[in-house]
């Protein structure tokens, strides 16, 4: 019996790389564009650093409705430490904004 014809064509055979071949040139991005992502990149971070820095100490923080459903939770998450720990995570994350924005340099 014969088979049917096949109604996909093979993959193209892939041309031999030479060793000396050179690589594309990489793909280059605008300025906008690197600019609007480092701006995203920063305002986030800011944002989410600034959080982290004050709620801990708020009212917010000790009357959440998680809080109060599990005692074992809120006994731990309003303890001094833990507070403390997420207030440096805040700060850590404020620090890494600031020196990226510093850091940022045209190409």
């Amino acid at each position: 019996m014969q088979s049917p014809p096949n109604l996909i064509s093979p993959a193209p055979a892939s041309p031999p790389v030479s060793p000396t071949a050179t690589p594309p040139p990489p793909h280059h991005t605008t300025h906008w564009l690197r600019r609007a992502d480092l701006f995203l990149r920063v305002i986030v971070r800011l944002y989410i650093g600034l959080i982290l820095v004050f709620l801990p100490w708020t009212h917010v923080w000790a009357f959440n409705r998680f809080f109060l459903y599990y005692a074992h939770v809120a006994r731990l998450m309003e303890s001094g430490a833990v507070r403390g720990l997420v207030s440096g995570l805040g700060l850590l994350n404020l620090w890494i904004a600031i020196s990226e924005a510093i850091r940022y340099k045209e190409s």
